[in-house]
């Protein structure tokens, strides 16, 4: 076979050449840095407690959290086992917690999540009242808070089960959605 020597060869070799490279440089994607979103917090904060006071100096609101974790790329702060207190004299105090939380900057949303507690505190004589629930979502924009899970409401000695909730918190208004149920402990 005389076709296949010298520069012949060569000639077969360079394209074939070219053409390999071109499939490898094809095979392998690349995307382009801004796509890619770290997995990594911008910071990281552990055992965060934040107090607020009133115009005497009072306690009127206080917020801890054991790890708070934020993401700047996805604007986004993430939790953990968040408690939230708010203090006034002429009304009970109230709390707030939950196992996580992750809090939305974009949509000035608050979705708490894992055993939401809210719990009324009364006077001593009384008894508090305590709503529990799965998950829990808080729009600070509209001042209102939702859940569509199963909710449980003690209050002394009734007991009141529900599926949903809507309220309105500049009211305070809570309406409880569907399957409503109450008993007497």
């Amino acid at each position: 076979m005389t076709f296949l020597k010298g520069r012949s060869m060569l000639w077969l070799l360079v394209p074939a050449t070219f053409a390999i490279a071109y499939w490898w440089d094809r095979s392998t994607e690349s995307k382009p840095d801004f796509v890619e979103v770290s997995t990594n917090p911008d910071y990281y904060l552990s055992n965060t407690q934040t107090i607020e006071f009133d115009v005497n100096g009072k306690p009127q609101r206080s917020f801890t959290t054991e790890k708070t974790l934020h993401y700047k790329e996805i604007m986004q702060t993430h939790l953990l086992k968040p408690v939230m207190r708010f203090n006034d004299e002429q009304d009970p105090s109230w709390t707030v917690s939950s196992e996580k939380a992750v809090s939305n900057e974009l949509s000035e949303q608050l979705t708490l999540e894992g055993n939401v507690t809210i719990e009324l505190e009364r006077r001593p004589s009384e008894s508090n009242a305590v709503l529990t629930m799965p998950m829990l979502k808080i729009d600070f924009a509209s001042e209102t808070a939702f859940t569509d899970e199963q909710i449980e409401l003690i209050d002394g000695r009734f007991r009141m089960t529900a599926k949903g909730m809507q309220a309105d918190l500049r009211t305070n208004n809570i309406e409880f959605m569907s399957e409503v149920f109450t008993e007497e402990l």
